[in-house]
């Protein structure tokens, strides 16, 4: 078959199949580890050959696998699910004699140890991408918000680039890379979206002709193979009909998780109705967005951001809590999860502290499996 033979990878029914609108999903990525020394370990495609193929998922090497929520109405919902998977996968793991943590890189993992999984996406991306995906040991959050619509999904996408740095700051859980302190809250950030093309923030499609015309870019030219080889911060999910957000750290923490998905819902929810009014907002160009992307990356919640509209700097924290003040008198969803992500510490400032009380990035790898243990009970 010829390039220009090849079938579209965009479904016919795409966003246009009736789904119903605001219903959510996730997908939660966690790792494998050795108990001894903490060293990431294979042993995700042992747990695949035994588990539903709906529910997990192989997500490129042999010490992280991914969990798959079903689709629900409410964020506490798609929670419940991935607790119920992370109760699974930690009986397996003791059965493998590993652990299991969850967060955006792995405190000591060394990639050059990693097995990329016998699959045949993985293994296109291997020859590829070579040493840029073989170095690619992180672990993310993603949140599924269905759209009925396709000029809707796209005004989504444009406008859900703009608040990537608040979500990034909320969720940052990755400041250790290979057994050292990388002064970035979000390493995860640098190693995957940041050196891989295809990945990162986004520019603006404006139509949904313009998505459909790169899709068939970059599919017809070979660059792509299939849909999820497109890995932005944010994507439209043709085949689920859903907007995906995916500029988040994994969570230690599954109380984080729900406020998280509920987080994404509610700016869902938010950008839905300014779509159907015609409330049309600006679309930001990336370059503004990505100096708030870098903030977040670098400092977490203990950085600034640039207001769009007056260009003046503000702290983080007061932009984060100056959007959901916006959100809870423009959305009928629970917001009530929100506040533990502004009244507890993030996820890398409690890596950090404890780096700092024990001296050992071995010890923070053995709290977030402490933790992501006892989170799933």
């Amino acid at each position: 078959m010829t390039t220009a033979e090849k079938p579209s990878l965009i479904p016919e029914s795409a966003f246009q199949a009736g789904a119903r609108e605001g219903t959510l999903g996730a997908e939660e990525e966690l790792w494998l580890a050795d108990p001894g020394t903490l060293k990431l370990a294979g042993g995700a495609q042992k747990i695949l050959a035994a588990e539903p193929e709906d529910e997990f998922s192989g997500e490129l090497i042999d010490c992280e696998i991914e969990s798959n929520s079903g689709v629900h109405p409410t964020p506490g919902g798609v929670v419940g699910d991935l607790i119920e998977r992370r109760r699974v996968l930690l009986g397996h793991a003791g059965g493998l004699g590993r652990l299991l943590g969850a967060s955006g890189t792995h405190p000591v993992g060394d990639w050059r140890e990693q097995e990329i999984i016998q699959k045949p996406h993985y293994q296109r991306l291997k020859a590829k991408l070579g040493w840029l995906i073989r170095r690619n040991n992180t672990f993310s959050l993603h949140a599924h918000y269905a759209v009925e619509g396709r000029e809707k999904a796209v005004y989504l996408f444009d406008r859900l680039r703009e608040y990537v740095p608040h979500l990034l700051a909320v969720s940052v859980n990755s400041p250790f890379w290979q057994g050292e302190p990388t002064d970035m809250h979000s390493t995860r950030t640098l190693i995957f979206s940041r050196s891989i093309h295809r990945a990162g923030l986004p520019e603006p499609l404006g139509t949904w002709e313009n998505y459909a015309r790169y899709v068939d870019f970059a599919h017809r030219s070979g660059a792509i193979d299939s849909l999820s080889e497109i890995w932005w911060d944010v994507r439209p999910h043709p085949g689920l009909g859903t907007i995906e957000v995916r500029a988040l750290d994994a969570q230690t923490d599954t109380r984080r998780n729900e406020a998280l998905i509920t987080l994404a819902a509610a700016l869902c929810d938010v950008l839905c109705r300014e779509h159907e009014t015609g409330d049309l907002q600006p679309i930001r160009p990336s370059r503004e967005i990505e100096e708030n992307k870098w903030s977040a990356q670098r400092y977490g919640m203990n950085g600034a951001l640039s207001d769009h509209k007056t260009h003046e700097t503000v702290d983080t924290r007061k932009a984060v809590e100056s959007l959901f003040d916006d959100l809870s008198n423009k959305t009928d969803r629970d917001l009530a999860p929100l506040g533990l992500l502004l009244d507890e510490p993030t996820e890398s400032e409690r890596q950090l502290e404890v780096w700092r009380d024990t001296g050992s990035v071995v010890e923070v790898a053995r709290d977030v499996a402490d933790r992501t243990r006892t989170s799933a009970s």
